[in-house]
């Protein structure tokens, strides 16, 4: 019974409303005064500026990112553009298979303790041990030696 009182009342109400309309002028009058509080704020010049800013930065972020992270060269080591005339054939230090897929080298000179040979199998007599060895080092494109090349 309420239901229905209620849905009567809510049905007159609705019928009085649809009545009752505002003035055209006072419509006008509205509009153009949210107009007027609104106004479309022009854009600068280069207000493409930032956007494109923000998109670079990204795509750079990005591609830092996604480049392979090299590892440090050992100190003191000096990159050189050819191997000297005398020197022998590099010693393989990873399976010759790798070595011929890898997509970039670098050939850093250096030098190291040639106890260091002996880590590797080669021969190295106890009591020079401790002297330095010149030698030329191949590095994969991510900074991981491949192959040797002893200079003296």
């Amino acid at each position: 019974m309420t239901h229905d009182v209620l849905e009567d009342g809510l049905g007159a109400l609705r019928r009085d409303i649809a009545e009752v309309h505002a003035p055209a002028a006072l419509e006008a009058a509205l509009v153009a005064r949210f107009r007027q509080q609104h106004r479309r704020i022009a854009r600068p010049d280069f207000w493409w500026l930032p956007p494109l800013a923000l998109a670079a930065t990204l795509a750079v972020t990005s591609w830092m990112v996604r480049m392979p992270h090299g590892t440090q060269l050992p100190a003191g080591a000096a990159t050189t553009p050819a191997a000297e005339a005398d020197a022998g054939p590099f010693l393989a230090l990873r399976p010759l298979e790798r070595i011929a897929l890898e997509p970039g080298t670098t050939v850093v000179e250096t030098e190291f303790p040639r106890a260091l040979l002996a880590d590797w199998g080669l021969p190295v007599a106890p009591d020079h041990a401790g002297e330095p060895v010149r030698a030329e080092m191949l590095y994969s494109a991510d900074g991981e030696p491949i192959a040797v090349r002893l200079i003296n």
